[in-house]
């Protein structure tokens, strides 16, 4: 308990609007329409000249994003222009590894990475692994509906909070397995 205490008290804080680090990219990891909201905010204040949007789901496109995010004329030509759907990640490797593709085709040299404030720690460590020559700058979202000031108060944010915290604690054992199934 002490462990996941420490885990959740540590948790990156949402950055102040207007302070993102510029990088060439912005890759947004999915799982919420907040963090494509900001990931596309970071894009809009030229935080980054393209962005990415990692393990969207089949159906999706940009038409339908542009509706979701109430976009107008000006923020859908640039949604247009600089925006990729990725399709095929399931999980945050596969999102890093695609991360590392879109990296190539573009060459970029650095990224903001844009995904939820308890999935972060362990999003770092795989894009940190997986892309060890790319800068790396994070942008934690904080979604709406996490209280972190009574977490311990709500089942289904323990729940969340204690499967992201046991999947962080089990990322280096998974990346061991990995490299010995790979070598």
């Amino acid at each position: 308990m002490a462990g996941l205490q420490h885990f959740v008290l540590t948790l990156p804080k949402p950055v102040p609007p207007n302070t993102a680090t510029a990088t060439d990219g912005i890759v947004v990891i999915t799982g919420g329409q907040q963090r494509l909201a900001d990931g596309f905010n970071l894009l809009q204040s030229g935080a980054g000249k393209a962005l990415l949007v990692s393990g969207v789901g089949q159906g999706v496109s940009k038409t339908i994003l542009a509706d979701e995010l109430k976009l107008n004329p000006r923020e859908t030509a640039l949604l247009t222009c600089c925006v990729t759907l990725e399709f095929q990640a399931g999980d945050t490797r596969e999102n890093a590894v695609a991360a590392g593709k879109w990296v190539q085709e573009n060459g970029f040299t650095s990224l903001q990475l844009v995904t939820a404030n308890y999935h972060m720690p362990r999003a770092k460590a795989i894009f940190t692994r997986t892309l060890p020559d790319i800068a790396l700058s994070y942008w934690p979202v904080s979604p709406n509906d996490l209280d972190l000031d009574i977490w311990w108060e709500t089942p289904p944010i323990i729940r969340l909070l204690a499967r992201e915290y046991a999947k962080y604690l089990t990322e280096p054992i998974a990346n061991l397995i990995l490299t010995r199934i790979n070598d």
